[in-house]
């Protein structure tokens, strides 16, 4: 063999031995540090090992125990209480997204009765996934169990959970003429992508990914590589930096102002003496229109789910307690003197929503409270 390819080999081998060095490098650092954990992970994508959920068989995903917020179950507590006297079941608006670890509602609720409360809440979850949790609650022996019904998106969740995501499929309706609207609504538009589509103030979902085509082995590598995440994420920080360096006097509530005047459709402006805040009725619609056969059909599951919920918690002699959390447009609704059409029609569709809940709790003796006129009561 000549010199130049035996150097040419050399390098190659140097190179890839350097790759693998650097991988194992990484792969150690993640291991033992949640935050390099954290910064390799894909900066956009939620759903998967190494970021703040990772893939479960029961419920889809949950919360990662690798996040420096939550526990070694993945729940966010400072802890594992031995025997919880309170446990509470919901999603974001229980889990406390976009507040610090110390002022989520259970943690309030623990510090005013000066009582153990553990959570077990996380975002996109429902109350389908509460009863998958349930035998995991009832083990901690609590005294009291808190299903937090959060109307804004609950039916959807369930929905979805359900029938997309092949979860609890005994939930499912079994009358073949409600089977066959579901079939049609979801083949006009997936529910999942419909609402999303809102959430983005009506941008198109995005199915494409920065990785070659699914299946393929370069993908497989990629998403496997912690030389790749790295870089990912670098080019992301750059990206982010940029926009901030060129609006650097814009503040969050000019930030929310601005986008809600690009997005005129799927965004309402609200700003009276003491509050300001940006609406979303359409995406809130999206998840709460009663009129889709879905959103209807992940109501039925919801009340069905909450109903087995309590014969679990009288036969295992837990008291058991619902929490109807309202949308944040019902409570400030008595203070926009002049409503949107879109936020008007989601006021309705609540009313409906409560009216019927109300009438389910009150038929099958569950005990509940409504937040609504509290959490109103502190707005004035």
């Amino acid at each position: 063999m000549s010199t130049r390819p035996r150097q040419i080999s050399f390098a190659v081998i140097l190179f890839l031995f350097v790759i693998a060095l650097l991988e194992v490098t990484l792969g150690a650092l993640a291991f033992l540090s949640p935050q390099i954990n954290r910064l390799l992970a894909s900066p956009w994508d939620s759903a998967g090992p190494g970021k703040d959920t990772i893939l479960d068989p029961r419920l889809g995903f949950r919360p990662n125990p690798a996040h420096p917020e939550h526990d070694r179950n993945g729940f966010r507590n400072p802890g594992i209480p031995p025997k919880p006297m309170i446990i509470a079941l919901g999603d974001s608006q229980t889990y406390g997204t976009s507040v610090g670890p110390e002022d989520p509602w259970p943690r309030q609720l623990e510090r005013t009765l000066g009582t153990s409360v553990y959570s077990m809440a996380f975002g996109g979850y429902g109350p389908t996934h509460s009863l998958v949790l349930w035998d995991d609650a009832v083990a901690m022996k609590p005294a009291t169990i808190i299903e937090a019904l959060y109307v804004g998106n609950d039916f959807y969740d369930a929905f979805n959970h359900v029938y997309n995501n092949g979860q609890l499929p005994e939930l499912k309706n079994a009358d073949p003429h409600v089977q066959e609207r579901l079939r049609a609504a979801e083949q006009t538009e997936s529910i999942e992508r419909y609402v999303t589509r809102m959430y983005q103030a009506g941008a198109p979902v995005d199915t494409s990914s920065a990785t070659p085509e699914s299946g393929s082995l370069v993908r497989s590598i990629l998403q496997h590589s912690n030389i790749f995440s790295l870089i990912r994420r670098a080019k992301y920080e750059r990206a982010r930096i940029a926009e901030t360096s060129a609006h650097p006097a814009q503040g969050e509530w000019e930030t929310a102002k601005a986008f809600a005047a690009a997005h005129p459709a799927y965004c309402q402006v609200f700003a009276d003496t003491l509050f300001k805040t940006v609406f979303t009725s359409e995406y809130r619609i999206a998840a709460l229109n009663l009129d889709d056969s879905r959103i209807a059909e992940g109501l039925r599951i919801a009340l069905r789910v909450i109903k087995a919920m309590q014969e679990r918690a009288v036969a295992q002699h837990v008291r058991f307690i619902v929490i109807m959390i309202p949308t944040k447009e019902a409570v400030f609704g008595q203070r926009w003197k002049n409503p949107s059409e879109s936020f008007l029609k989601l006021a309705g569709y609540e009313e409906r929503a409560w009216k019927t809940i109300k009438e389910f709790l009150e038929q099958n003796g569950i005990e509940h409270l409504d937040a609504l006129p509290a959490l109103r009561e502190q707005l004035a």
